[in-house]
């Protein structure tokens, strides 16, 4: 009997659906209204506000502590509020570092810093330590000498490694255009701005800002406003002091005309691309909603007109997005892109083509649909995590919204038209008042740019303006055969090298507590073996004539025919013997500077992918930098391997030093522990 009731409930089914038109899009429902939780609201005597957002369904609790500074410039030693926020979790009175960090990790809790802010979260029944321990980071940090002198040797480190970073290099020089040097969102933090500041600026900075008058305690979890009110009074009733001095500046002024800015950074082969201007949106404007669904459909993700034309259609890179801001103050709309050298200018005017076609056409009505349904859908997502719900209840008080702002969001958007859209893009893409700023190879790049037709100028990685770089040629007749040879002759001579009959080359790198050594054993004539070893595991490759081995944790690796002739290419003890005679090597026309050293580069094309590029000293002929073109979680990245160190052992020079960049402040430095050459 009940597989007859299946079969009938199968038939049934197959017929209602039979009557429907599937190629008709079903009407939208009515938007909703999502329950978002109101926030509450006191203030304690010493003028700190609090704002309390219940929330019971997990037992979880959040806080966030934030200053509103107003608009801070610190000048000649920007970066002080960066390093005072890594320096408030250094250690408490009541608290040494190390005690600080046990006691978050034992309540299983999160606890994090900034240069205005504290948030810490955890579960419920720890409220008690919890509201302790963001109060005491807050009123009484220690600011010890020895973690200022930690943190900003990292911080200089950081932005060492930055000046190899396009994006961190791109973000600091068209904020410095757009905003002026002279604004707080224009102002950079250097090496030479961190480099003159002190632990007493530090000091000071706190003793100036950190003041319950200007500060909100935001709590978002499973808490009730008797306990709320009873912990805030008890952890931050005792909080003195005022801070009054806040300060506005004014709007910056719009550009003048449509321009392009390079910073050459001649080692790029690829260009990373922002086009934009400022704008004015704070949180709460009756353009908001309309402007997210025109960034949505413009460049927001994957769907975007900008990502379909650059990436699906022309190739030219990996993805292409447009964003803006909201704020208080002066804020940005932009569009960006990292795309290849031979591309850039073809990359410039289509998104020009782009920005320019969501202003003077309508939006189809399939994509206005698509774009709210996103946005709606996002929106519906993003409210299951504390932190959004914590945004929106300051959000609410910050920009003096109406209790009910957020319940209203589906249904504003629901309203939007295709007129809409086409009014907030012509109102807030400036395209006579543009910055197309570029960080890239100008050698490649500013030649075609000009036909654009845009006037160019030039600037450093700290956005100030420069001359347009002189590219030094490489003299007439030189081959990359030449430059392979010479470098061979600095290492020792070819005939040297072909003597040796045995080498063992041993290096170590450490970070983070983990010890990585990789081994080289070399025997002639053709015999190589190279292994890695760490905490995660080993690998070895074994070359002996033309075959290779692969081996990992001890367990053989089946090549395919690609993956075997890719790693034939590397089974030479020194990379340039394998080099000799290839007739398909390109020397690139200029010279490069790296680390400040005269370089020539030479593109070594692979079996698959880009080409690797070889960077040797026009003084010494040493190779001095390894490019090579990875795929990541954003798409592709360049990775700098950087070589020095020269020794001679045995008549030949072997680097006894190699770095390799992991992130901004982050690099593994692998040192010769041992060498011995035969």
């Amino acid at each position: 009997m009940k597989k007859i009731l299946i079969a009938l409930s199968l038939v049934a089914s197959v017929a209602a659906s039979a009557q429907l038109d599937r190629s008709v899009r079903p009407k939208p429902a009515p938007a909703r209204t999502p329950t978002i939780a109101q926030y509450q609201k006191f203030q304690l005597k010493n003028g700190l506000t609090v704002l309390l957002v219940e929330d019971h369904k997990l037992p979880r609790l959040g806080l966030t502590l934030t200053l509103d500074l107003g608009e801070v410039r610190e000048g000649e030693k920007a970066g002080t509020l960066g390093l005072l926020g890594d320096l408030l979790s250094e250690g408490t009175k009541s608290y040494a570092k190390e005690a600080l960090d046990e006691k978050v990790d034992f309540i299983g809790a999160r606890l994090g810093t900034g240069g205005s802010s504290v948030n810490s979260g955890g579960l419920s029944k720890y409220a008690e330590d919890l509201f302790a321990l963001t109060a005491e980071v807050a009123q009484r940090p220690t600011l010890p000498q020895a973690g200022f002198d930690k943190i900003k040797e990292r911080t200089l480190s950081g932005l060492k490694s930055q000046k190899d970073d396009p994006a961190a290099i791109q973000t600091g020089i068209f904020n410095s255009r757009v905003f002026g040097a002279q604004h707080p969102s224009g102002e950079l933090t250097t090496e030479a701005s961190v480099a003159k500041i002190t632990l007493g600026d530090c000091k000071k900075a706190y003793q100036t800002y950190w003041k319950p008058n200007v500060a909100t305690l935001t709590i978002v979890g499973d808490i009730d406003l008797a306990k709320a009110k009873a912990l805030a009074e008890a952890h931050f009733g005792g909080w003195k002091g005022s801070f009054t001095k806040k300060t506005t500046y004014p709007a910056p002024a719009d550009l003048t005309g449509v321009s392009i800015q390079i910073a050459n950074r001649p080692s790029s082969v690829q260009s990373n691309i922002q086009i934009g201007n400022t704008i004015q949106l704070p949180v709460g404007h009756p353009d908001l909603e309309a402007l997210r669904v025109m960034n949505e459909i413009l460049g927001a993700g994957s769907a975007g007109r900008l990502f379909r034309n650059l990436r699906e259609d022309k190739a030219y890179t990996y993805g292409a997005y447009s964003s803006f801001g909201t704020s208080r103050y002066t804020t940005v709309m932009d569009a960006s892109a990292e795309v290849r050298n031979a591309v850039t200018d073809s990359a410039v005017e289509q998104f020009l083509l782009e920005i320019n076609r969501i202003r003077t056409e309508a939006v189809s009505a399939d994509e206005l649909r698509s774009a709210k349904n996103n946005l709606a859908g996002g929106f519906g997502r993003s409210l299951e995590r504390p932190e959004t719900v914590a945004s929106m209840a300051g959000n609410t008080l910050i920009y003096n919204l109406p209790a009910d702002y957020y319940n209203g969001y589906l249904t504003r958007l629901e309203a939007v038209t295709a007129q809409d859209v086409q009014r907030v893009a012509q109102k807030y893409w400036k395209a006579d008042k543009l910055l197309i700023s570029i960080v890239g190879k100008a050698a490649d790049i500013a030649k075609p740019l000009e036909r654009l037709g845009f006037p160019i100028s030039y600037v450093d990685f700290e956005g100030k303006s420069t001359s347009a770089p002189k590219l030094d040629a490489v003299p007439a007749g030189l081959t990359a055969n030449a430059v392979v040879t010479a470098s061979l002759k600095a290492m020792g001579g070819l005939d040297r090298i072909n003597a040796l009959k045995s080498v063992n080359w041993t290096q170590e790198a450490s970070i983070m507590g983990i010890t990585i050594k990789t081994e080289v054993a070399f025997t002639a004539p053709n015999t190589l073996i190279q292994k890695q070893t760490s905490p995660m595991g080993s690998s070895e490759t074994r070359f002996e004539g033309e075959n290779v081995t692969v081996t990992a944790n001890g367990q053989a690796k089946e090549l395919s025919a690609d993956e075997k002739a890719a790693m034939m290419a590397d089974r030479y003890l020194i990379d340039e013997l394998g080099l000799l005679g290839r007739s398909d090597l390109k020397l690139q026309e200029s010279k490069i500077d790296v680390n400040g050293e005269s370089c020539y580069a030479i593109e070594v094309p692979q079996a698959k992918g880009d080409a690797v590029v070889k960077f040797y000293s026009v003084a010494s002929g040493l190779r001095v930098r390894e490019a090579r073109t990875q795929e990541g979680p954003q798409g592709k990245a360049v990775v700098n391997v950087d070589f020095r160190d020269y020794r001679e052992v045995g008549g030949v020079k072997f680097p006894h030093e190699s770095k390799l960049p992991l992130q901004p402040g982050m690099d593994l430095i692998f040192k010769t522990t041992l060498l011995e050459v035969k």
